[in-house]
């Protein structure tokens, strides 16, 4: 009888191991189409921690990826009790970055623990390094309930996670890439001028939807092609360069810098009004006074701006009339002396106050 009684145990057993299995292929194959469809790092980081909560609901984790400044990682995914000793790390914190391979511990008193583990180790844990095109981007961090053990089903399935996660990071940091080149401009890094004409349509509809104020300042550096007559265009580069350094340094969060062209450069101000926008001008026009580029032996200063200032809805309520003001404004202080700014006329003739 005992026999006879153990034959629907063991089917039931195997039934389940197969449920679980076909589950966890289903999630891999949704966590890798989901992955891949995403646009920004914010919304990858949201979906992977969402996906890895269900693949991985009876433990706790985190992944961690490389920053910029490529030998530190950071947590971008965590879920479960997650208990990290250190927020952020180095990789020769992980023993599973040190080796290149799976690192597995099951005792806490091994001399073996990661470094970025939580003290006292609570259950064994799992790193996994996360790698993609034969660059390692980061490490999966997987840990146990106390008493409980990562069997090797589970392990398994940490290092196939892994790897659609590496692959799917690979592939957005591809696409952002791609989209930073079409968007930015190479010398300066500011935006381009698609990005702008692009974003100020985007930003003049929401400032009308909200009823707030928006400005936009055209700026141009005085004498620039004299400037290359005289040092070269090697050297108008570096000026350029340091002006949108200069523009970088002097922006909100909320503003829109682009190189609109040539020696041609452009600021839209969400929520600011006419009155702000042209106070904004003239810190500009005063700050690139000092702005001194070093080139070969040489020190270049004593640089000048002319500038026209254009705003919403005072001056229009679309992207190409706001331009065409601005940069009208911006060609009328050029005629009227340089090193000054001008505000854009009304419909009517004159210029606003």
């Amino acid at each position: 009888m005992k026999k006879s009684g153990s034959a629907p145990t063991g089917i039931q057993h195997t039934l389940a191991e197969l449920e679980q299995r076909n589950r966890e292929v289903r999630l891999l194959r949704e966590m890798s189409s989901l992955l891949h469809g995403c646009l920004t790092a914010e919304e990858f980081h949201t979906i992977a921690t969402e996906l890895l909560l269900q693949v991985f609901p009876a433990e706790s984790g985190a992944v961690w990826v490389f920053t910029a400044q490529e030998d530190i990682l950071e947590p971008v995914a965590c879920w479960g009790q997650f208990t990290a000793g250190e927020r952020v790390f180095t990789r020769e914190d992980c023993w599973a970055l040190r080796l290149g391979r799976v690192h597995w511990v099951q005792d806490p008193g091994s001399r073996l623990l990661c470094l970025h583990v939580g003290r006292p180790l609570v259950g064994e844990y799992l790193c996994v390094p996360m790698m993609a095109q034969g660059e390692v981007l980061g490490v999966l961090h997987l840990q146990a309930r106390p008493r409980e053990h990562l069997t090797e089903a589970k392990q398994q399935l940490a290092v196939a996670v892994a790897e659609q996660v590496a692959i799917a990071l690979a592939n957005l940091k591809v696409r952002q890439g791609l989209r930073q080149q079409a968007l930015r401009d190479p010398l300066t890094t500011l935006f381009n001028r698609r990005y702008l004409e692009e974003s100020l349509e985007r930003e003049i509809r929401r400032a009308i939807r909200n009823r707030r104020p928006l400005g936009v300042i055209m700026l141009d550096l005085d004498h620039f092609k004299g400037f290359n007559d005289q040092f070269g265009h090697q050297a108008g580069d570096a000026l350029l360069r340091a002006l949108g350094d200069f523009m970088q340094q002097r922006t909100r969060a909320e503003d829109i810098a682009c190189r609109y062209g040539g020696e041609e450069f452009a600021l839209v101000l969400p929520e600011a009004p006419l009155k702000a926008t042209v106070e904004r001008a003239e810190r500009l026009r005063e700050g690139v006074k000092q702005i001194s580029v070093h080139y070969g032996e040489q020190l270049i200063g004593g640089l000048t701006v002319s500038l026209g200032v254009a705003a919403s809805p005072e001056h229009g309520s679309s992207s190409p009339a706001l331009l065409r003001r601005a940069d009208l404004a911006l060609y009328r202080a050029k005629h009227q002396g340089r090193d000054r700014v001008v505000v854009a006329e009304l419909a009517g003739g004159g210029a606003a106050r």
